[in-house]
């Protein structure tokens, strides 16, 4: 009789321990997509640092969305002066340095992955998602949010959510050792009813600049199949992308392949190998972006990306020519 309540005194352990991560986990899942929904329809203003390795910088960030019409202006306060324009999918980068503006027609890079603002089941297999508690951040209480990998070959986050807005306020990179290698953190930020349009107009002036629109020469993996196959990848990871351009560091054209789980992501560079400056092969890293190069079939194959080195090292020790 001792021995069948014991058990099933146990069962009732186990089963609220279940219950509870269950919560936890759905919760964190609301806290992400109120957050992704916060980032982009918002109107805010505010300074956040970028810390990634021993570097630093420092932004000053507009953000608008009226009507759906999404703008934003970024400025850097510290080191080389710049400017980015957001309005929609248009990208305008002004650089004084050089004296010259870069037009794109694509997103810049989120502060989180795609995977951190829409959580789906297949990620659920390899990172565990919850709710850790709350702490006041940037002088406003925040959820605080733990992303963590199930496995070596992914790097998690610590997440700090505004609880009044569902801003996100700050954002740690941790590797596997637990150690944030990137951090993204607002150290003041206003929500407001509206933007005025002039506080979304460039504040530096390229009277006289050059200006280059970004041109590629780029296939999808749909239109061009690639001779270049990776035989290995962590669970999870799948082919995002593939095309071909050029790069300013090079005069061959460079082959791109991207891999991603959602959240973490992996590119693979194949460049033919000339008479030129040679690479340097094996591993590099600054703060969380760990690379590596090896040299096959007569060309340079590197791996890099925001994921541990197990992850860079299993791809790029996996890279095959199959073409004849």
């Amino acid at each position: 009789m001792l021995l069948l309540r014991n058990l099933v005194a146990a069962w009732f352990v186990l089963f609220a321990a279940q219950a509870a991560a269950d919560s936890s986990e759905k919760r964190a899942q609301a806290l992400l997509e109120r957050m992704s929904v916060a980032m982009k329809t918002l109107n805010y203003e505010g300074i956040f640092v970028f810390i990634h390795g021993k570097q630093m910088e420092t932004m000053h960030i507009v953000h608008s969305n009226e009507n759906g019409t999404e703008k934003e202006r970024l400025l850097s306060l510290a080191g080389a002066p710049r400017e980015i324009l957001r309005n929609n999918d248009r990208l305008i980068c002004i650089l004084p340095d050089s004296k010259s503006v870069v037009v794109e027609k694509s997103l810049p890079k989120n502060y989180l992955p795609t995977g951190l603002q829409h959580v789906t089941t297949d990620l659920k297999r390899y990172y565990t998602f919850s709710v850790v508690g709350k702490e006041r951040m940037t002088g406003r209480q925040a959820i605080m949010i733990d992303v963590h990998p199930k496995d070596p070959y992914r790097y998690g986050y610590h997440l700090w959510v505004d609880e009044q807005s569902g801003m996100l306020l700050k954002s740690d990179l941790v590797n596997e050792n637990g150690d944030a290698v990137e951090q993204v953190m607002f150290t003041q930020i206003s929500i407001k009813e509206h933007i005025p349009g002039e506080s979304l107009e460039p504040t530096i002036s390229s009277q006289g600049f050059q200006w280059f629109k970004e041109e590629k020469s780029a296939q999808s993996s749909g239109q061009q199949q690639s001779q270049w196959k990776v035989m290995k990848l962590p669970a999870g990871y799948m082919q995002g992308m593939h095309e071909t351009h050029g790069l300013p560091t090079s005069r061959m054209p460079v082959e791109h392949l991207m891999f991603t789980d959602g959240i973490s992501s992996v590119s693979v560079y194949i460049e033919e190998m000339n008479s030129g400056k040679p690479m340097m092969k094996g591993f590099s890293s600054i703060g969380a972006v760990n690379a590596y190069t090896t040299v096959m079939s007569n060309h340079y194959v590197t791996v890099v990306g925001e994921a541990p080195r197990a992850a860079i090292k299993m791809i790029a020790d996996s890279v095959r020519y199959s073409g004849r």
